[in-house]
C-alpha cells in the first residue's frame, strides 16, 4: 500500500540554490532586461528634455534602493542571509561615507550631464519633467513586496533587484556614451563613477549574495513558488516603468 505524506517534500540547499540561479538567468529575456526603452537609449543621443525625463524617474527610484534592502533585512529570518543583506546596504551607502552613497554619486552625474546639455546648472530636484506613474507605482508596490511577511517573496524581490541591474546599468552606460561629446576625454570618465562602480564589482557580488540569501529561504518547492512571485512581479514593476518611459519619449 502507498503511504501519501502530508507533509511537504523538502529541498536541500544545493536543490535550491540550483532551482534560483535558473530563475535569476532567465531574467535576461524579461522585458525588465530587453525591452525597446534599452534599443533607444542606446542607438541616438536624445535631447536636453528627454534626457531629464529619464535621468527623473531612473533617480527616483533608484533613491529608494537602501530603503528596499532594508526592509529586506527586516523581513528576513536567516542570520547568514541578514549579513550579506547588510553588507549590500553598506556599499549602497557609500560604507558610511554620505558623499559616496550610490544614490548621491548618481545624481551628480545626472545633474552634471543636464548641465552640459542646458549651458547651466541644473537641480534634478527642480527639473520640470514629471515623475511618470508606473515610477511611482514602482516605487511604492515594490516596497510592499520587500515588506511581505513571507521571508521567500522578499528573497525574490531582492533576486530581481540584484539580477536585473547589472546588465541594466551595462545598457545605460552604452547610451551614456553617447553625450562624451559634452566632457574631456578624461572628465567623461571620472564621471562615469556610477557605471563603473557597479559594472566593475558591486553588482557581481550582490548577485552572488542575493542567489545565496534566497537558497537560505526556500526548504520546500511552495517556499520556491512564493520566491518565484516576489521575483516576477519586482520584474514586472520594473518593464512597465522602462515601456512607460519609452512610450512618452516615442509614441507611437
Amino acid at each position: 500500500m502507498t503511504v501519501i505524506s502530508d507533509q511537504p517534500s523538502q529541498l536541500s540547499l544545493d536543490e535550491a540554490h540550483s532551482r534560483i540561479q535558473a530563475l535569476a538567468h532567465g531574467c535576461a529575456e524579461h522585458p525588465a532586461v530587453k525591452n525597446a526603452f534599452y534599443d533607444m537609449w542606446i542607438a541616438e543621443e536624445l535631447t536636453a528634455d528627454e534626457v531629464e525625463l529619464v535621468a527623473k524617474n531612473f533617480y527616483e527610484r533608484v533613491r529608494r534602493t537602501p530603503i528596499r534592502i532594508a526592509l529586506a533585512f527586516l523581513h528576513m529570518e536567516d542570520i547568514t542571509a541578514r549579513a550579506e543583506t547588510v553588507e549590500n546596504l553598506y556599499d549602497e551607502m557609500g560604507h558610511g561615507d554620505p558623499a559616496k552613497a550610490h544614490s548621491v554619486i548618481l545624481r551628480d552625474f545626472l545633474e552634471s550631464l543636464l548641465s552640459r546639455m542646458r549651458g547651466h546648472a541644473v537641480d534634478l530636484a527642480t527639473v520640470k519633467a514629471p515623475v511618470l506613474p508606473s515610477t511611482l507605482r514602482l516605487i511604492e508596490e515594490s516596497e510592499k513586496v520587500f515588506s511581505s511577511p513571507y521571508p521567500q517573496e522578499v528573497c525574490g524581490a531582492l533576486l530581481a533587484q540584484e539580477w536585473h541591474a547589472y546588465p541594466q546599468l551595462v545598457s545605460l552606460y552604452e547610451g551614456v556614451r553617447n553625450y562624451r561629446r559634452h566632457y574631456g576625454f578624461e572628465e567623461f570618465h571620472e564621471q562615469c563613477e556610477f557605471f563603473y562602480l557597479h559594472i566593475g564589482a558591486t553588482e557581481k557580488e550582490h548577485k552572488v549574495h542575493s542567489l545565496s540569501t534566497a537558497a537560505r529561504a526556500c526548504s520546500s518547492p511552495e517556499d520556491i513558488e512564493q520566491l518565484e512571485k516576489g521575483f516576477a512581479t519586482y520584474l514586472d514593476l520594473l518593464a512597465e516603468n522602462w515601456a512607460e518611459i519609452h512610450s512618452v519619449l516615442r509614441p507611437s
